[in-house]
């Protein structure tokens, strides 16, 4: 059971791991994708249909969450304000994990997640310590409250051809699925790395990287983000 105290009230709220990660997953595919629905919770999650339906009528009960008419879920002023206390205590500890620990980056999300059901108080007073220079996850994203998205980015997929381009950021709903994350790591596609979107007679996404050629689905372009130098 984690315990949140919203500021300026004497409101204090207690959620249990499973919501709090629901919280935190939700806020994280919102930033890139609006229009989120349980069953994509669900997978990112790998929670099964009763978890995953328990835990969203008890975010439902706290009006934590809500659902639009299509079907897509969002966040309440409140679901917003826990959501992000989560998702910097997590990507706090990712920084942590990664710069002092020396936890490989295709791990980090993994073992950010694990660690952020148990650890105390007093401990993360010590990994904001040891990040204070931090503005970004290890995918790039931003940490609210320390940096915002990069000015002129774009998705690679509307990146122009033929000019060199820097990876910004990786959408976080990748880091839900370890074999995308393997894969972007195998190519060496990481935030940082300079590329080259190159013409493709089948109209696919194809990047020219380390000077050789990469193949890229539309979805996962589409979730790379990348500014012109």
């Amino acid at each position: 059971m984690q315990t949140f105290s919203y500021p300026a009230s004497n409101r204090i709220i207690q959620l249990t791991t499973t919501e709090a990660a629901c919280l935190t997953t939700l806020a994280d595919l919102i930033e890139t994708e609006p229009t989120t629905t349980a069953d994509q919770l669900a997978r990112c999650l790998h929670f099964t249909p009763e978890t995953m339906l328990s835990t969203l009528q008890s975010l439902f009960k706290r009006q934590l969450i809500n659902a639009t008419t299509v079907g897509s879920l969002t966040l309440t002023a409140n679901g917003w304000l826990l959501a992000h206390h989560y998702l910097i205590q997590h990507r706090l500890l990712e920084r942590f994990l990664l710069d002092v620990v020396g936890v490989p980056w295709i791990f980090v999300h993994r073992e950010a997640a694990r660690l952020a059901q148990m650890v105390s108080p007093c401990f993360i007073e010590r990994v904001i310590v040891h990040t204070r220079q931090a503005t970004v996850c290890p995918h790039g994203n931003p940490i609210p409250g320390r940096s915002t998205f990069t000015a002129g980015e774009v998705s690679l997929s509307n990146a122009p051809l033929g000019q060199r381009c820097r990876l910004t950021r990786i959408a976080e709903w990748i880091c839900y699925d370890p074999q995308l994350v393997r894969h972007l790591w195998s190519y060496e596609i990481v935030p940082g790395c300079t590329l080259i979107r190159v013409p493709d007679p089948l109209s696919k996404t194809v990047i020219q990287l380390n000077q050789r050629p990469t193949v890229l689905g539309q979805r996962i372009a589409q979730a790379l983000y990348v500014v012109v130098e």
